[in-house]
């Protein structure tokens, strides 16, 4: 079967997409009013140091995937368990953003109807994207990351023209100090930032000669989703105000529907449910693959393409009980994931990682074939 490969460029795209997909869904942001565009610039900044944990610990592996990265650091029997951890972890992650945009689409567009309708339709579309390859994906990113940008353009055009931010919701400016922010610096940077360790099962994608840049293009792609991020956060609470930003379950679509300018673009809601959908699919696309791509690493019989199907089906039935309602899935997604799920997938297992793999390689890199991945 011919190995799937994504170009720098593809993954920079997808990347992007990726970091993008909180603020327009969820606003992570919300939490701290009018202080989020501090929060976001200080959370972007330790998500980097975390993220170049993450890459370092891919480079010191040569960039296999992740599952011969954790067996090879902590045992085939031990780092099993752990690889299994981390599909369950993906897929789980997985389901919570599969629920949450199928409830944004039935809000918005399909009221009434099924959630399991919405929920499974989005599914077969990412798995028949699976089926083609990941390179199908990054193709798609490639193209589909400019007609967000595209997007962008009239949305930023209309909000400026209309007058309609009001600057003087943000102040005053760090009203409780920089103590009275902590929580929300933290929240943050786990989500998007830390969830970045999704693409340590992307770098072996990268074909070797481009494995050098990989690195370097991460980091631009991290600075320019960071901008993005408080572009789309400050807009947010200029307009609505910092309460309603934080109340509302949807804040980036509620936002658009009040901005409209003459004729043209007398409504924005319809451009704001377009870059929800396409950000959000790409980011359940990168979770879904991260999660198969574990399971991949443990069960050789399979591929990821011919375990999307039934992994699919199962995400598919588990996100209709995974929350009861928007509120508490958002509540999930938000507050209990930072709390109690991320930090020990994006930080304590990391760093142990990171000192078992300085331990190991330090001197030199690990010296294996390059690892492909049908």
């Amino acid at each position: 079967m011919k190995t799937s490969r994504l170009s720098l460029n593809q993954m920079f795209t997808l990347m992007i997409l990726f970091l993008i997909a909180s603020p327009t869904l969820t606003m992570v942001g919300r939490v701290s009013g009018q202080d989020v565009w501090i929060v976001i610039l200080i959370a972007s900044v330790i998500g980097t140091l975390l993220f170049l944990i993450f890459h370092r610990i891919s480079y010191l592996h040569s960039y296999v995937s992740l599952s011969s990265i954790i067996q090879d650091s902590f045992g085939k029997w031990l780092g099993g368990l752990i690889v299994l951890s981390y599909a369950i972890y993906f897929l789980y992650l997985a389901t919570g953003l599969l629920k949450s945009t199928g409830d944004m689409i039935q809000f918005t567009l399909l009221p009434g109807s099924s959630i399991y309708l919405v929920n499974g339709l989005l599914m077969i579309t990412l798995i028949y994207g699976m089926i083609l390859g990941i390179n199908a994906i990054g193709r798609s990113s490639e193209l589909l990351f400019y007609v967000v940008i595209l997007l962008l353009i009239p949305l930023i055009f209309c909000v400026l023209t209309t007058d309609i931010v009001k600057f003087n919701q943000f102040l005053p400016i760090l009203e409780k100090g920089f103590y009275g922010i902590r929580r929300d610096i933290y929240t943050v940077t786990l989500l998007p930032f830390g969830e970045l360790i999704c693409f340590l099962a992307v770098f072996p994608l990268i074909p070797g000669n481009n494995q050098s840049s990989i690195l370097k293009t991460s980091l631009i792609s991290i600075i320019i989703g960071t901008l993005i991020i408080v572009m789309l956060d400050v807009i947010n609470v200029g307009i609505l105000g910092p309460s309603l930003a934080k109340g509302f379950i949807y804040p980036f679509y509620n936002a658009m529907k009040m901005v409209g300018v003459g004729v043209v673009f007398e409504r924005l809601d319809p451009i704001a449910i377009l870059i929800l959908m396409m950000t959000c699919f790409f980011k359940l696309t990168v979770y879904f693959y991260s999660g198969v791509v574990c399971l991949d690493g443990l069960i050789s019989r399979f591929n990821y393409r011919q375990l999307s199907i039934p992994v699919g089906i199962i995400v598919v039935i588990l996100s209709g009980f995974i929350s009861n309602n928007r509120v508490q899935n958002l509540y999930r997604a938000i507050y209990f994931n930072t709390r109690y799920v991320h930090p020990a997938f994006q930080i304590a297992i990391p760093l142990l990682l990171w000192g078992i793999s300085e331990m190991k390689y330090r001197k030199h890199r690990r010296q294996i074939k390059t690892e492909t991945n049908n």
